[in-house]
């Protein structure tokens, strides 16, 4: 038995002198983590399809531990983001997060359309939205998603004096005494996150959200994600380090 999937390399590492160790996420059997011998080699066939962020289409053979991937070729090979360090910091981000919250072969189509989605609209300059909507809607999928519309407390509806904690989502006034990790949330950027859940992922790009907004909305979503997490994701320091928005 094989597996002919499309996928996306989000985690390359070196095994032995000439090896790979991928990790392709794929559009029909989730993350996969395969073996490609000799993917270091400079002729070898599976070299470009296997560096990282290359979207491709690849023969993967099941193993115990590790997979074998023995054959592909590239449908995306996404250079500038390897190319540009800012582009590359940014894709780096995205990838580890989802190599954090998404279990091996667990499917997720959504997701799979989701950050080639983004990848396209980091490719055009414009990541610091891409990275807030890949954040946005990896949580929604997940089943993680924040309440916008009730307080997470007493599940009264909240429209006006909004305030978000990492816990859940939207608390009340009279709830947020109840909660840690509470912050203010303006009603742009509150629109901005239903906006991003809600439509359809192919009409992201048409948002030009302020400057104001998205720097509102990391803040949230950090604290959000961070929430979730067992230890600090490594690829943040470097993007802090380098990015220019």
């Amino acid at each position: 038995m094989s597996y002919r999937v499309e996928g996306i390399v989000i985690r390359v590492r070196n095994l032995g002198e000439a090896d790979r160790i991928v990790t392709v996420f794929t559009a029909t059997h989730g993350k996969l983590r395969a073996t490609a011998r000799g993917a270091r080699r400079i002729r070898n066939r599976l070299l470009s399809p296997t560096q990282i962020f290359t979207h491709g289409r690849y023969l993967i053979f099941p193993g115990k531990e590790l997979h074998n991937l023995s054959q592909a070729e590239i449908v995306q090979s996404n250079q500038q983001l390897r190319d540009d360090l800012e582009m590359m910091a940014y894709a780096s981000y995205l990838c580890e997060l989802l190599d954090r919250f998404v279990d091996e072969e667990l499917p997720v189509p959504d997701v799979f359309l989701l950050l080639t989605t983004v990848f396209a609209l980091g490719s055009q300059g414009r990541f610091p939205l891409a990275a807030r909507a890949f954040e946005v809607r990896l949580m929604h999928a997940l089943g993680y998603s924040p309440q916008l519309y009730h307080c997470i407390g007493c599940g009264e509806a909240v429209t006006d004096n909004l305030l978000f904690t990492a816990e859940g989502g939207l608390v009340c006034r009279s709830c947020s005494s109840d909660y840690t990790n509470v912050m203010p949330l303006s009603n742009g950027t509150w629109e901005l996150m239903k906006r991003l859940i809600e439509w359809d992922v192919n009409r992201i790009g048409i948002l030009h959200p302020t400057p104001g907004a998205l720097a509102e909305l990391k803040a949230l979503m950090r604290k959000y994600i961070d929430f979730r997490l067992d230890y600090p994701l490594k690829s943040l320091d470097f993007l802090e380090t380098i990015k220019s928005d």
